[in-house]
């Protein structure tokens, strides 16, 4: 009898332990799937970032030259080149593993990398309010694309120091570098034309007073002197009678602005792959 209790005991003892391992690789074997998934979406998103700078330069060098300022053709050619170079390099790095139907419909890639096959062959033909209106809907597309793949790859899981998700971080950089970058279109446009009409006043009003909010709340940026000089700039010679600054001026002073939010960005962006990457020290030797 008491050699069936310990036989007994001995072998729950022993179904318990082996539950308990079964469960132990299990989840680590998910955290190390969802780690590879991060990764891989981490990658994709650098190249997306990628993207949308040289989209939104392509914007304002193209505004600047619809307007008058035939000395841009020179900088429109290579961005042309890189925006099509950047979506060809997405495509052969991504599209299978990352725009997978199963993780991503691609329905969004398909709608961004369309619409600017048919921007890139007629852009100097269009009106220039019709030029930023078709840059910016391909510039919002990229934006929310990014959030799509952040979403999809679970690297929103992912929290700051406070215990947040990296989500709201995000999106509040990459919509103000967008700001700016509507600022830049529209200011090197006006810039290039010699003139601001009422409207391009109203709107550059309204964009830089977003900006000017953005700041106050305090984004996350060591040093914003080099923003609040880019909206007296737009005061004092841009929303004025007769701008005083160049094309190329502006534009310059105002990509510097985008480059320092994007920067921010890519550097929140090292900071959490850094964070999971020494997670996945025996990853690489596992996928040999």
């Amino acid at each position: 009898m008491n050699n069936s209790i310990l036989i007994y005991g001995f072998t729950i003892l022993v179904s318990t332990m082996l539950i308990a391992m079964g469960i132990y690789f299990l989840k680590n074997q998910q955290r190390n799937a969802l780690r590879i998934q991060q990764i891989t979406g981490f990658n994709a998103v650098t190249r997306l970032r990628e993207l949308l700078s040289h989209v939104q330069q392509h914007r304002g060098i193209s505004n600047g030259l619809l307007n008058g300022d035939t000395s841009l053709t020179a900088r429109l050619t290579p961005l042309t080149a890189k925006v099509s170079n950047n979506i060809a390099r997405i495509n052969l790095e991504f599209k299978a593993s990352v725009f997978d139907e199963q993780l991503q419909p691609l329905s969004r890639w398909t709608s961004i990398t369309e619409h600017w096959s048919r921007l890139s062959i007629k852009t100097e033909q269009l009106t220039s309010a019709n030029n930023l209106q078709q840059h910016n809907k391909l510039i919002l597309n990229i934006l929310y694309f990014i959030d799509d793949i952040a979403e999809r790859h679970q690297i929103y899981k992912i929290v700051d120091a406070q215990g947040e998700s990296v989500r709201h971080m995000w999106l509040e950089l990459l919509f103000t570098a967008e700001n700016i970058g509507q600022i830049r279109a529209i200011g090197t446009g006006v810039a290039a034309a010699e003139k601001c009409t009422s409207v391009e006043r109203i709107r550059l009003n309204y964009l830089c007073h977003s900006l000017q909010q953005s700041l106050e709340d305090g984004i996350m940026l060591e040093n914003s002197e080099q923003i609040r000089q880019l909206l007296q700039v737009v005061v004092q010679q841009i929303t004025i009678t007769v701008p005083s600054i160049t094309a190329e001026e502006f534009f310059n002073l105002a990509s510097a602005c985008v480059e320092q939010i994007l920067q921010e960005f890519d550097k929140q962006l090292q900071q959490f792959e850094q964070d999971i990457m020494p997670k996945n020290a025996n990853l690489a030797a596992c996928s040999d």
